[in-house]
């Protein structure tokens, strides 16, 4: 049987018509709505990094160029001045503290080679003070061409214990210096940034820039949850292999409260 049209007939399938579409818009939007807040969740970690450390603001800017040929500055000090000086430092990112006792004063120039800024969000008291891992060659392997013509580096981390290192290989020609400069010409440095901003602008670095980093080689301290007090010295030597010098490996750790990118200068 034929059924018969009229308008009032058309006017009902239009309006439902038009009902479901709402209904499926506002499902649509319930759904999107839902992905956002979980999305929200999932990298709310992230989301906050970002929106603290997204911006950096410069204290001024310097013609003065980089030099990367120069050794580091360093002006140990006195059992006396590491006490006067020793403070303790409020996490950037969460409400840990961490005891922070100056060995030395400490200004390095240098040729960016690799990078890490991930460690922040590890489980481990280590990571809530140590915000950045960096890693800089300077003298004769100050200059990009060098590592173009002999060598290679990469940034590596144990997920599980959050030990970092930095490996570095030859390539096909052997470079024109001993292996004993090679070692004491680059390194690589867990970076304690003094404040926001600093983090920030150690953000902005990319491979290959020259940068100035000013501060303090610092050992750290801290008590667990646990009541157990862990304890991490720097090095004090650009010569040490981590099993012979001070520190707790061969790396700096360094409180930074200056921080040079090309002609800008945070802090």
């Amino acid at each position: 049987m034929n059924e018969i049209f009229n308008e009032s007939t058309t006017a009902q399938i239009d309006a439902k018509l038009h009902s479901d579409i709402l209904k499926h818009e506002d499902n649509i939007e319930k759904i999107c709505i839902i992905i956002y807040f979980i999305l929200l969740f999932l990298f709310r970690g992230w989301i906050g990094y970002w929106l603290k450390f997204g911006v950096a603001i410069p204290y001024k800017f310097e013609s003065k160029p980089v030099i990367t040929i120069e050794e580091p500055v360093q002006i140990n000090y006195t059992k006396d001045e590491q006490a006067q000086k020793t403070f303790v430092y409020k996490s950037l990112i969460n409400k840990t503290k961490t005891t922070i006792i100056p060995q030395a004063k400490y200004k390095i120039s240098g040729l960016t080679i690799t990078y890490n800024h991930s460690s922040g969000f590890m489980n481990n008291f280590y990571n809530q003070a140590i915000l950045y891992d960096y890693g800089t060659a300077w003298g004769k392997l100050g200059n990009k061409q060098f590592f173009d013509n002999y060598y290679e580096c990469s940034y590596e981390k144990s997920n599980l214990s959050g030990y970092r290192y930095i490996r570095t290989f030859h390539r096909a020609f052997a470079p024109p210096i001993t292996e004993d400069y090679e070692k004491s010409h680059w390194s690589h440095s867990h970076i304690i940034p003094a404040n926001r901003n600093i983090m920030a602008a150690f953000l902005k670095i990319k491979k290959w820039d020259k940068v100035t980093i000013e501060g303090e080689l610092v050992d750290i301290e801290y008590t667990d949850r646990f009541n157990f007090t862990q304890k991490y010295k720097t090095s004090l030597s650009r010569t040490d292999n981590g099993t012979e010098g001070r520190g707790s490996g061969p790396a700096e750790i360094i409180y930074v409260t200056k921080v040079k990118i090309g002609n800008k200068v945070y802090k």
